[in-house]
């Protein structure tokens, strides 16, 4: 069994995820970590699986999960976490705007207890950087606002991908998570407090990396449909501890 797995979600990521996994890899090796990382193509319709399978070729550890049509970012991470074996689990984006190496700050929230943390952009922390485009910024500030008045107070930034979890607290929180896109963060955080997990957030290098899928215009409207569909699936008591199948 691995100490730790990595999920990628990619879709139509072939020019930005080569180097990424060889941050990752090389990190990873250099560590002497026993990892594996799985690459989750949703639905891709450029070479990007193509791209991973080259790389897995000369790279051990790695895992391509594949499938058409694309589905949406919460069910690409959802399947890499339900197929992952590794004692940790860390959710990592495909563009690398997080540096690898900030996966040590995350550890040491593991190591202090809690079994989920939360990579942030927006928690005051003097020793970290984000480079992030004034628009996109004041956007995910907003949405995050809402957010915490309406489910996670004193969550400062839902929407970072880079967030690592105990094995067991990852199995039983996706096992119930039902958002496919990309408000599925909101709905994970929520399961997880919901649920008694501790979960710690801690400011990271961050910086923004061109190629974005995310349409903050279009997609944020859709984002926040998610965060009410989590608010209605809580008050009827879908993500309490006996919940099973996702309706």
């Amino acid at each position: 069994m691995p100490q730790l797995s990595v999920i990628i979600p990619a879709y139509n990521e072939q020019r930005r995820l080569p180097a990424t996994l060889e941050s990752v890899h090389g990190y990873l090796t250099q560590r002497n970590l026993t990892f594996e990382i799985l690459i989750v193509d949703d639905g891709s319709h450029d070479d990007t699986a193509e791209v991973v399978e080259m790389f897995a070729v000369a790279h051990s550890g790695v895992r391509l999960l594949s499938y058409q049509p694309n589905q949406g970012k919460g069910h690409a991470v959802r399947t890499g976490i339900l197929s992952a074996k590794g004692d940790l689990m860390l959710i990592d984006d495909a563009d690398g705007s997080s540096p690898i190496e900030e996966l040590e700050r995350l550890e040491r929230g593991i190591t202090s207890g809690a079994d989920l943390v939360i990579g942030s952009r927006a928690k005051s922390d003097e020793s970290r950087q984000v480079q992030a485009l004034a628009y996109r910024k004041w956007i995910g500030n907003t949405f995050n606002f809402l957010v915490q008045r309406l489910l996670l107070p004193g969550i400062y930034d839902t929407q970072c991908g880079f967030k690592l979890f105990k094995a067991e607290a990852a199995r039983e929180i996706f096992a119930v998570a039902q958002i496919d896109g990309f408000g599925f963060d909101v709905e994970i955080l929520h399961i997880a407090r919901v649920r008694g997990y501790k979960i710690a957030e801690v400011g990271i290098n961050w910086h923004n990396v061109e190629g974005s899928k995310v349409n903050v215009f279009a997609d944020s409207p859709k984002m926040f449909l998610d965060v009410l569909q989590v608010v209605l699936r809580s008050l009827f008591g879908r993500y309490k501890t006996g919940s099973t199948a996702r309706t």
